[in-house]
């Protein structure tokens, strides 16, 4: 797919309905839950505690951070011209969302 395609012209985060739509510069509409979002965080932390998690690293005990992690949304960044930085009510944002990866996750909700 031609990079220039992979490129949000708009981004809306729906906190009643829980999701974020994103519309794609070829029309295409996407709508992401954000607690699929927050799960799928892609910083280094949350990643390797999913690997833990996959590896079966034993019995998992909830860290504060996990016990009070929010899917509200306070705020969304552009990162460049390739992905955004979601800002998480819990304070959480280290997580950068490329718009590549949002598209992937756009089509594997809607087939």
């Amino acid at each position: 797919m031609n990079d220039r395609t992979v490129v949000p012209v708009r981004i809306d985060v729906n906190s009643d309905d829980g999701d974020m739509e994103i519309e794609w510069r070829d029309g295409r509409v996407h709508r992401l839950p954000l607690s699929g979002l927050r799960r799928w965080c892609p910083c280094a932390l949350c990643s390797d505690r999913r690997e833990q998690q996959v590896r079966g690293a034993g019995l998992h005990m909830l860290t504060p951070e996990e016990r009070d992690a929010t899917a509200e949304v306070t705020d969304v960044v552009p990162v460049g011209r390739y992905a955004i930085q979601i800002r998480w009510g819990d304070g959480h944002d280290t997580g950068i969302y490329t718009y590549d990866s949002l598209q992937r996750m756009g089509e594997e909700l809607t087939g």
